[in-house]
């Protein structure tokens, strides 16, 4: 989509993934207490049906091109695309532990009540979202690497804050500042996969959210497991460090930047 429109929109569109989160995380528990679950999940699924129904008529046609060479059905060969998944992996991980663990931390171990607790996840959900609205913007103006470069700093900055703190109010403030920085790392990793040269886009995509979206799986449990010898306050810190890996690695996302001629 990228190339066939020439732009940067990658960002964007992982924009209305994050306003769902927020608006979920918001409305979702007072919506299940005034209906009942069964009656949510029946609205959500309708309304999420009408929805499909709607784009499906919308999507862009992507047959291969006719005499195109049929590429081989094989993992890419090439180390760029594991390499980009595994940045992808790393900044995917810090934002299943906010989304998982920041109510519980608040809740455990700093006594915030229950409604406080659950402004960790949205705090972090919500700047995401206004930073992925903006990202494609900022990714045309200052390029891909020097966009993930500081995403990646205030992102560990953010986590660093949100594992320090000993009172609610800041801790929801790091995880704000982290959802600022996570915002735009892995849709600057996505679209750099889908433009790796000589990589059938699909096929270097498809590698780099399998690595990205794995995160989002190891991150519960692993956390959970380390949660039961060493505080959340101290693994927040240790995710700050590992996301010196997408900083270390931030040139691979060059191939996110694209002209006119790739569309």
């Amino acid at each position: 989509m990228e190339r066939a429109r020439g732009r940067a929109i990658m960002s964007s569109c992982h924009g209305f993934w994050s306003l769902g989160a927020f608006a979920g995380a918001a409305a979702g528990g007072w919506l299940i207490q005034r209906f009942g679950e069964l009656a949510h999940a029946a609205v959500i699924t309708a309304v999420f049906a009408l929805v499909l129904v709607w784009a499906l008529s919308r999507l862009l046609e992507d047959a291969p091109e006719v005499g195109a060479p049929k590429a081989p059905l094989r993992l890419p060969r090439s180390p760029l695309p594991w390499l980009i998944g595994l940045m992808a992996l790393a900044a995917m991980i810090p934002e299943g532990a906010i989304l998982d663990w920041a109510a519980v931390y608040l809740q455990r171990e700093m006594g915030a009540s229950l409604s406080v607790a659950g402004l960790g996840f949205a705090a972090c959900a919500g700047t995401m979202a206004a930073m992925r609205f903006l990202g494609d913007g900022l990714r045309r103006r200052y390029g891909a690497v020097t966009t993930l470069r500081v995403s990646a700093a205030v992102a560990m900055a953010g986590l660093a804050l949100a594992g320090i703190s000993s009172a609610p109010g800041p801790a929801i403030a790091g995880f704000a500042l982290a959802g600022i920085g996570i915002a735009n790392m892995v849709p600057i990793a996505f679209s750099a996969a889908g433009n790796v040269p000589g990589l059938a886009a699909g096929m270097g995509l498809s590698v780099v959210t399998m690595m990205g979206y794995s995160g989002i799986l190891l991150a519960p449990g692993s956390i959970g497991f380390l949660a039961e010898h060493f505080s959340l306050g101290s693994i927040y810190v240790a995710l700050a460090v590992l996301l010196v890996i997408p900083l270390a690695l931030s040139r691979l996302a060059a191939t996110a930047d694209f002209d006119a001629r790739n569309g």
